[in-house]
Formats: structure tokens, C-alpha cells, sequence
């Protein structure tokens, strides 16, 4: 399953956005990672079904894919049993990026018609993506300030 956001930063800012890993825990409720970006690194990857549970799972994950300003995938899971595959694809389009997101699962179990599981990855995407749309958003500035009516006697008014 994969999300397609449309962001409005340049393909640059939004891979580094994406390659620190220190800042996940600003945007992204439910992963943290930890460790080198590189191709076939291995990477502490923590992750939480849901963003209100406090207990984080930690497993190791490799990058398998690497692409610099473009790509990057990791794998983590179980052997030839169960693996998933969460990827980040970044392009430039007119406005700034395309960003395509997706998790996949392989090996033997994912054979296995788990519906539940495959909506919660879908929500999963839309939220993480949207917050981290939200990240990338330039801050608003102030709210000016009203300007003050001047009360009292006006001459020539």
C-alpha cells in the first residue's frame, strides 16, 4: 500500500527532512530510527501501532535501498516468515515534491488476507504524511496587529 503527498519544498529540503532521524519524533508518531544512512546499514527501527500507546517496538532493520535525494527503503521482520518494507520516494514536480510512501509486506505470511492490518498501515500513511507535510509547512508569521483607533477630538474632522 503506498500514499502520494504532494509537498510544497523543494526535493532537497524534503530529503533531509526525511534522512534525520533525530527529528522523527517531532512529526512522526509512530517510528523512530536510529543509526547510519547508508545502503545495507543496520538501523535501530522503533515502531507503535498507534500514536496514543507509550511502549515502542524495537527491531533491527537494514536499508536496503538507497537512492541519495531520491530513495531510501528499509526491511525489517521476520526471516522468510513475515518482512515489511516501509519506502520513501522522493521526485520533483512544478510546485516542489512528489513524496510516495509506502509499506509493503512479504514472505509467508503475508499471504494471509489480514485486513485489519492492511487498513491500519493505510491510516498509518495518511497520518504520518500529512504531519509530515505539516513539519515541512513554513510557520505563519504573527498575527498583525490591529491598528489602534485613535479616540478623542479630532480637529477638522
Amino acid at each position: 500500500m503506498e500514499n502520494e503527498t504532494i509537498l510544497h519544498a523543494s526535493p532537497p529540503r524534503v530529503w533531509t527532512a526525511l534522512t534525520r532521524f533525530d527529528d522523527y519524533s517531532r512529526w512522526n508518531p509512530f517510528i523512530r530510527i536510529d543509526g547510519p544512512l547508508a545502503r545495507d546499514a543496520l538501523v535501530q527501527y522503533s515502531f507503535r501501532m498507534k500514536a496514543g500507546k507509550a511502549r515502542f517496538f524495537t527491531v533491527d532493520a537494514r536499508i536496503i535501498a538507497l537512492e541519495p535525494q531520491s530513495r531510501v527503503t528499509f526491511r525489517f521482520g521476520f526471516g522468510w516468515l513475515l518482512a515489511f518494507e516501509e519506502s520513501y520516494c522522493v521526485a520533483p514536480v512544478p510546485v516542489g515534491s512528489r513524496l510516495v510512501h509506502s509499506f509493503r509486506c512479504t514472505g509467508l505470511l503475508s499471504a494471509l488476507k489480514l485486513k485489519n492490518m492492511r487498513r491500519n498501515f493505510g491510516q498509518m500513511l495518511e497520518i504520518m504524511d500529512r504531519l509530515f507535510q505539516r513539519q515541512l509547512s513554513p510557520a505563519r508569521p504573527p498575527a498583525s496587529a490591529k491598528k489602534r483607533v485613535r479616540k478623542g477630538f479630532r480637529p477638522g474632522a
